[in-house]
């Protein structure tokens, strides 16, 4: 037999704690001694073990009150119910997850709190996955999609300021002809992180850029907006066409 401060002791459970689950009446004693103080037995520990592992498991005391007085087949439903309202809230907690993570991203980009970009963020990815999929089959299959996924979830911090550098220096230069040195020289440098980022799939950047391009006025690419997307577009294509007539001209020498 145990009293409750020995009880309290093997089970991490406080004093108080058990004082209000006798309360309540989830657990009680066995027994008490001649004094009136209450005494614990195995039983009662086991109980008290039960009662421990339902609230780990996310059940409220009353729920736990209900499911120990159930048969076993009635603690497997219930089980099985715990466990889709934790997958359920986990699909939330990631969705919401990501949105800070994109709100949080927006502010250090643009070094201030846009809040039409961070309500289109927020709209955005209020979308479940299958959502913004079903958005973007027509460009990806589903391997590819997952690889896209797998590509954003492996970007590191220095790739985060470095596209950063590259967009605002895009921004700050849309005025320039696609075709000038300084637009030539963020093609290359955009086309360059883009073959590391694919490492060098060009057929899985070739799909992400038309995805990019007819989606730019969301915020599923932000922060390439329709301008940074029509720039690069431009500039990128007239440096394929340099590297085309180099060739055909280092060729015919």
């Amino acid at each position: 037999m145990y009293s409750i401060g020995q009880l309290s002791r093997k089970t991490g459970v406080t004093v108080r704690t058990l004082d209000y689950y006798d309360e309540i009446g989830l657990i009680t004693s066995s027994s008490k001694t001649d004094g009136g103080h209450r005494l614990y037995d195995d039983n009662d520990v086991l109980h008290l073990e039960q009662v421990l592992a339902l609230k780990y498991m996310g059940f409220s005391l009353q729920q736990v009150q209900k499911i120990l007085n159930q048969s076993t087949a009635s603690w497997e439903q219930s089980l099985e119910q715990q466990l889709q309202m934790i997958r359920q809230k986990q699909k939330q907690l990631n969705k919401l997850e990501r949105t800070i993570q994109g709100v949080l991203y927006s502010i250090r980009f643009e070094n201030d709190v846009k809040w039409p970009v961070i309500f289109d963020m927020i709209h955005t990815f209020q979308k479940d996955t299958d959502t913004i999929h079903r958005l973007l089959e027509g460009y990806f299959s589903r391997d590819e999609y997952e690889t896209i996924k797998d590509l954003n979830s492996q970007t590191y911090e220095k790739d985060f300021h470095e596209w950063q550098q590259i967009i605002h220096e895009i921004r700050a230069n849309l005025n320039e002809d696609p075709g000038s040195e300084i637009a030539q020289r963020l093609a290359k440098r955009w086309m360059e992180k883009v073959d590391t980022m694919f490492s060098g799939n060009r057929e899985l950047e070739s799909k992400m850029w038309d995805a990019i391009k007819y989606h730019s006025g969301g915020a599923i690419f932000y922060p390439m907006d329709e301008d940074v997307v029509s720039f690069m577009d431009r500039a990128i294509t007239i440096m394929y066409q340099h590297e085309r007539k180099n060739r055909r001209t280092e060729g015919g020498v």
